[in-house]
């Protein structure tokens, strides 16, 4: 028979015969005394155990189990005690059947084994099992700089958990340039956003090919680390070079793997790389240029000084000058023209300018920001207003890329000149009571940052057949990894085939004989084709506009408001 003690409510045990259930009805003296005192200990235990419950405790899993052993134990030597010697068992034992907890799924089985109780836990719950992975590892890491007219490659990594059923794992790579400006309404903001993508091309390293009018097939894939090695090569185009600035403008060269599931499941994807791009911009030959300015008092109406500044060219490469560990020179003149001023302190700062637009309905959004690169103190010697100022520094590499404009993005630099001067008396002396007279002021330089000299234009292969983004229609091109270089073309022309009869050769007839007779047989039937003849797509861009409402004061992260002008240009 089942007896279920009312004090573990939920744990069943079984009766076994030669036990303390069947002693009591073979001796029923020895039953009554047994169940008396059985009665008057479980009496006491649940007063303990309804004052436990009082004070706020709670029986674990560990005290149900000893209090029933010991329980058990008790009933079984009162019974072995009242029962004659030889009915008493060999093996007087009291077990429970297997409990499977349903939130592991391990097997907890309770009961006394030699007044021991078995804690079993012998599977492993699902939620235990990590999740399957998928990344991209880029030969060179993440100091690798892409640039025009180089090949990237690296590996698709799958760290497979489990059996996977996958149909194929592509790599994606694309360039994307993102302008998001804040709005005010009249009563609200509104946040708008301009993602222009510049190309997005992928590959299938894995699987089956792609297929518009059937179902791809799927294949297994075993538990363990795959390695699938890609490779790609830049075309020879600038593009505009990785930005985040200003606040809400980025321009981002983002790598994704994907493994595309069984039947259209839901797969994989791994997280966003995202690598640096450079182009190669080439500074023009150096030729030295003059700057020219009057500077005034702040009424814009009082002439303070006369400023020259000679530098010796208009674009500057920080990376040669590192390379070569050659500093940044000039020469500043400055002549003051108030009788009795001279020049105390002079200071130069290198300054980044970033600006981003979007042009929305109702006028254009501006946003800018300036970074300070650089700050130099200019020594000053004696002077008499009038005095010549050698500047000479290292140009920084750190925070510097070339000068560019994309269609919404532009930076730009300035070399920033500080004057100060100061009001002296007669006797030469600096006149410290007439402070009104002092005066600071200051000017910008323009000036442009490239990486690469003039003089290093032939180093570079294929150099001067760079094209721009804005012109070319070439994309990034994945190729087989095994090989060196991606494949070429095949261009056939009538020119090159002719060319062997000009030179008074019989080839270039032959050909143009060939060019020129109509095909012996038909041509293939569609479906006898072994592969998809391959086409080279020109790059296209697309553009998304996304709009929506928000509270004032919220998404902070996208900078202060934007201001609209009421010009709509799409030019700069």
């Amino acid at each position: 028979m089942n007896i279920t003690d009312t004090t573990t409510t939920g744990i069943h045990y079984l009766s076994i015969p030669g036990t303390s259930a069947s002693s009591s009805q073979n001796n029923p003296t020895a039953s009554t005394s047994s169940r008396s005192s059985n009665e008057g200990r479980t009496n006491s235990n649940n007063g303990r155990d309804r004052r436990r419950r009082s004070r706020g405790l709670s029986l674990s899993i560990v005290d149900i189990v000893s209090s029933t052993t010991s329980r058990n134990k008790r009933n079984s030597t009162s019974s072995n005690h009242s029962a004659p010697s030889s009915e008493t068992p060999t093996a007087s034992s009291s077990s429970s059947p297997p409990r499977t907890n349903n939130n592991t799924g391990s097997t907890i089985t309770t009961g006394t084994n030699n007044s021991m109780t078995n804690l079993d836990y012998t599977t492993r719950p699902p939620c235990d099992i990590e999740p399957s992975e998928l990344s991209i590892e880029i030969e060179g890491g993440q100091q690798l700089i892409i640039r025009p007219n180089r090949i990237i490659r690296g590996n698709v990594i799958l760290k497979a958990t489990d059996t996977l059923q996958a149909t194929q794992i592509r790599i994606k790579f694309r360039a994307e340039e993102v302008g998001t400006v804040r709005v005010r309404e009249s009563t609200f903001e509104r946040l708008d956003q301009l993602k222009r993508t510049y190309f997005s091309v992928d590959t299938k390293v894995w699987g089956s090919e792609a297929s518009d009018f059937s179902i791809k097939i799927w294949e297994t894939l075993e538990p363990g680390e795959h390695r699938f090695p890609f490779a790609l090569k830049f075309p020879n185009v600038n593009f505009p070079p990785s930005i985040d600035d200003p606040t809400g403008f980025s321009i981002h060269y983002i790598w994704s793997a994907h493994l595309d599931g069984a039947g259209f499941q839901p797969g994989l994807r791994s997280r966003e790389y995202v690598l640096p791009y450079r182009p190669i911009i080439c500074a023009p030959p150096s030729q030295e240029w003059y700057v020219k300015e009057t500077l005034y008092k702040s009424d814009k109406k009082t002439p303070m000084a006369h400023v020259t500044a000679l530098l010796p060219q208009h674009a500057f490469c920080p990376e040669f000058f590192l390379a070569i560990d050659e500093p940044f020179h000039m020469n500043l003149h400055v002549e003051s023209i108030p009788n009795g001023m001279i020049i105390t302190g002079a200071m130069l700062s290198l300054k980044k300018h970033y600006e981003g637009r979007v042009v929305l309905q109702e006028g254009t959004a501006f946003k800018s920001s300036i970074r300070q690169i650089l700050r130099s103190t200019l020594s000053v010697t004696g002077n008499d207003g009038n005095v010549s100022i050698p500047i000479q520094f290292q140009m920084p590499t750190r925070l510097v890329s070339p000068s560019f404009a994309s269609k919404n993005i532009r930076v730009y630099y300035t070399l920033t000149i500080h004057i100060q001067s100061e009001n002296v008396g007669r006797n030469g002396l600096i006149n410290t009571m007439k402070r009104p007279n002092n005066w600071s002021g200051q000017f910008s330089i323009p000036i442009a940052i490239a990486n690469l000299p003039n003089d290093h234009l032939l180093r570079i292969p294929d150099l001067t057949s760079i094209q721009s983004y804005m012109r070319s229609k070439e994309s990034p091109q994945f190729f087989d990894p095994s090989l060196e270089e991606p494949p070429l073309p095949n261009h056939h022309s009538f020119y090159s085939s002719t060319q062997g009869e000009e030179r008074g050769g019989g080839e270039g007839e032959e050909a143009f004989m060939m060019m020129n007779t109509p095909p012996l047989q038909s041509p293939p039937n569609y479906f006898s084709l072994p592969s998809m003849p391959s086409s080279n797509q020109e790059r296209i861009e697309k553009v998304e506009f996304k709009s929506r409402a928000l509270k004032p004061g919220y998404s902070p992260e996208y900078g202060d408001l934007a201001i609209i002008s009421d010009v709509i240009d799409d030019e700069w």
